[in-house]
């Protein structure tokens, strides 16, 4: 399935209407367990949503950072959770669809653990570089690395990250040589980018967007279906003559699988309705993010559809985490 934007804006007339079970939950306020720090694009993404659904639930939504080891401990806390709606995960995609190919093993099931709720937003990857990189577009960029012995090296957010694999998928779609250095999240590696430690990276525009309009670093090509609003004149990789490389980190909110589906429909309909909200959604563009609700059908197709594109990639790089 093609998820296009008219799936996201679907189903706003449908939070109208409040059945029976509206009006017993929650019956406390709701937790959303974050496997991140406070301060990364995760938590910043369920902080924006917690105060628009805490008003629509009737009681307030609390955001728990639980970080350690890829989302993992904050996972497999949820998963055990009681499954009454009380307490709920804000992840990125890295929990369901990324976690299964890195680990031998995990703690919990991506699948059979969890209720899909909605997506929340998603945020496309730039290929970013220092100003003063000998290359100033996305064909420049692979020019120069196929003129350098063994490649080029790039800053990577992360082992395993969509950061790494977009490219990883880049370089074998535009033919090029390229090695990562391995950082330990996105904000490090732009900063030596910044500071011209190292020339080139893919960073995810919630991150990069401020350091690109103040001058700091320089995009080459954005790793979407079409040019971003806020940096219109930065061409994406198809327009550069690189298709099928279009990668963008998500985040979204899941719960206990044994939740039951009102409640689960409940949710759905109240984060979409804020996610769309025209206040909300600007604070997501804003800091450069998509918007990106959907069912939670929708939601556990996109899942699956994530698996089959990334597991394979993984495989084929050896790319392990434990």
């Amino acid at each position: 399935m093609r998820i296009t934007r008219r799936h996201f804006a679907i189903g706003t007339a449908a939070t109208a209407i409040a059945p029976a079970w509206a009006q017993t939950y929650p019956s406390k306020p709701v937790t959303v367990v974050v496997g991140y720090g406070a301060g990364g694009g995760v938590d910043v993404v369920m902080r924006n949503l917690a105060s628009g659904l805490g008003q629509r639930l009737g009681h307030p939504v609390i955001v728990e950072n639980r970080p350690g080891a890829s989302g993992i401990l904050a996972a497999s806390y949820v998963a055990k959770s009681a499954a009454d709606g009380q307490t709920l995960f804000g992840t990125d995609g890295g929990a369901f669809t990324l976690n299964g190919a890195l680990f031998s093993k995990l703690p919990y099931d991506p699948n059979t653990d969890f209720a899909f709720v909605s997506t929340v937003i998603r945020a496309p990857i730039i290929i970013v570089a220092h100003p003063q990189a000998p290359f100033s577009d996305l064909r420049g960029l692979v020019d120069y690395a196929k003129r350098e012995p063994g490649g080029i090296a790039y800053a990577s957010p992360g082992t395993g990250t969509y950061h790494q694999l977009s490219m990883e998928l880049l370089r074998r779609r535009a033919g090029f040589e390229a090695r990562p250095i391995q950082y330990r999240g996105a904000g490090p590696a732009m900063q030596d980018l910044i500071s011209g430690q190292v020339q080139v990276g893919p960073i995810d525009s919630i991150v990069a967007l401020q350091q690109i309009l103040g001058g700091k670093l320089k995009a080459l090509a954005v790793l979407a279906p079409k040019r971003m609003a806020q940096l219109p004149n930065v061409v994406t990789a198809a327009e550069a003559g690189v298709s099928d490389v279009e990668v963008f980190p998500w985040v979204a909110v899941a719960a206990p699988r044994a939740t039951p589906g009102s409640i689960v429909s409940r949710l759905n309909s109240d984060i979409r309705a804020v996610v769309t909200s025209p206040e909300v959604s600007k604070r997501f563009i804003d800091l450069g993010m998509e918007p990106f609700a959907m069912t939670a059908e929708q939601f556990g197709s996109f899942v699956k559809q994530e698996v089959a594109r990334w597991h394979p990639l993984i495989k084929e790089l050896n790319i392990r985490l434990d």
